[in-house]
């Protein structure tokens, strides 16, 4: 048996992970420096947005799973006789990852089970697209590795455009530079900016929400174009309902979209802000 392990920044509704029997391994969410949550268990996004909204010079820091944390998880599937594949967010913006691999080292000198730990280069449902095909591969019986190399391939395709009214959570959360920031906030305008390979980096900077929207849909058209491969897309936000509701439209008229519209989980809204919406690609043809 193969048990399916990810960190929280997936993204993936509590039904879905119960039914498929997916491990979630929580980050911690930790506001006004004192107050320890964890992500989605002890605080949903809707909680941290309205602070957010609320108080102007509100912060609130996240810390990634510690090696105990997957040790756990891991320890249960490896009583079970099960071996594991573990997602966690991109290495370029947490530790998760790192966490993992250490916990894996512990466990495997423990029992007698097989480890996979797949850094996404993702995040959100751009992480969850790579554990949905994983749980398909599953149900038709392929093997770790057959899982494994297919994952790995098909993660360096994707592509994740993100709009933010401001900048400055994800400068004080340490994922941009203050000099990207100044840059990106000159004349208020909105800046879009790219994951791929796992980096984060802003793109393109627009005057006003609706045009910026519009150059992100023509950013992701144009990752589109540039291969006949099948893809699968997606689109998340934190406070940002009416916008990303018309982007789905639009990308379902013609498009395949396996999961509905999310919230952004609280871990990433603390770098994302409110008013902020994500749109992904990846293709799913090797």
């Amino acid at each position: 048996m193969i048990k399916i392990i990810s960190d929280s920044a997936c993204d993936l509704k509590k039904a879905y992970t119960e039914q498929n029997n997916i491990g979630i391994v929580p980050f911690n969410i930790i506001i006004n420096e004192d107050t320890s949550l964890k992500d989605k268990i002890d605080i949903q996004s809707e909680e941290l947005l309205e602070m957010m909204k609320n108080d102007s010079h509100f912060f609130a820091k996240t810390s990634q799973p510690s090696p105990d944390d997957y040790k756990i998880e891991f320890e249960k599937a490896a009583k079970q006789g099960c071996d594991i594949i573990c997602f966690t967010i991109t290495s370029e913006l947490s530790g998760s990852y790192q966490s993992a691999e250490i916990a894996k080292k512990i466990i495997q000198e423990e029992y007698d089970v097989d480890i996979r730990v797949i850094d996404s280069l993702s995040a959100s449902l751009g992480q969850a697209i790579l554990i949905n095909k994983a749980i398909e591969m599953v149900h038709q019986d392929k093997s770790l590795d057959e899982i494994e190399d297919y994952i790995n391939k098909i993660k360096l395709t994707s592509k994740v455009f993100l709009l933010v009214d401001t900048l400055k959570y994800l400068e004080k959360g340490g994922r941009i530079s203050k000099s990207k920031r100044l840059i990106g906030s000159a004349l208020s305008l909105k800046p879009i900016l790219k994951l791929e390979n796992g980096k984060l980096d802003i793109v393109d900077k627009v005057i006003g929400k609706k045009r910026a929207i519009k150059n992100m849909m023509r950013l992701l058209n144009s990752e589109k174009n540039k291969s006949d491969k099948s893809h699968e897309f997606f689109v998340v936000h934190a406070d940002s309902e009416k916008e990303s509701s018309e982007i789905y439209d639009e990308l379902k008229t013609e498009n395949n979209i396996p999961f509905d519209i999310e919230v952004l989980s609280p871990v990433l809204v603390c770098h994302s802000g409110y008013g902020s919406v994500a749109i992904g690609i990846i293709s799913t043809e090797v």
